[in-house]
């Protein structure tokens, strides 16, 4: 959805009004986006389309290492619904 405001972006990705400002100050200083704050509402514009936010880092590919015992077989659950 374009034109996107701030409070759009806060709602869309589920994050913390800090947590956007922050982000936006970053991208803006790398010249990303623009960002137009207006008396109501802050419009953020790209200026930019030769990006890409998904995808894997290649810091999270590593193998995650499992500590501890091996995990234990569900039990058979016998009640009312499998009787």
């Amino acid at each position: 959805m374009y034109p996107a405001t701030k409070r759009d972006l806060e709602r869309e990705l589920k994050v913390k009004p800090a947590i956007l400002d922050r982000t936006l100050k970053a991208m803006v200083s790398r010249g990303l986006i623009e960002v137009e704050p207006l008396p109501d509402r802050t419009y953020v514009r790209l200026l930019r389309y030769d990006f890409q936010f998904s995808g894997v880092k290649v810091s999270q590919r590593k193998r995650v290492r499992h500590h501890g015992k091996k995990p234990e077989k569900p039990k058979d659950y016998e009640g009312p619904m499998f009787g």
